[in-house]
């Protein structure tokens, strides 16, 4: 099995942040969205992911994700 470096990691780290930090763009605090990583959507055709002031956390899957937008 190959290994990658941790600086690959990291790079791709980031650049799936800048991705995400473009896809919410637009979006006000306190709204609903739909979560990026489980991509749940409810009964109701919200989304499971909460959007606050420097993060978003999916009330579905778990995920917190600090944002620097």
């Amino acid at each position: 099995m190959q290994s990658l470096g941790l600086n690959i990691v990291e790079m791709v780290k980031k650049e799936k942040m800048k991705k995400l930090e473009f896809d919410l763009q637009g979006v006000t605090i306190g709204e609903m969205i739909i979560c990026p990583v489980c991509n749940y959507v409810g009964k109701n055709k919200k989304g499971s992911a909460k959007v606050f002031k420097d993060s978003f956390k999916c009330f579905s899957c778990g995920i917190w994700r600090k944002i620097n937008g």
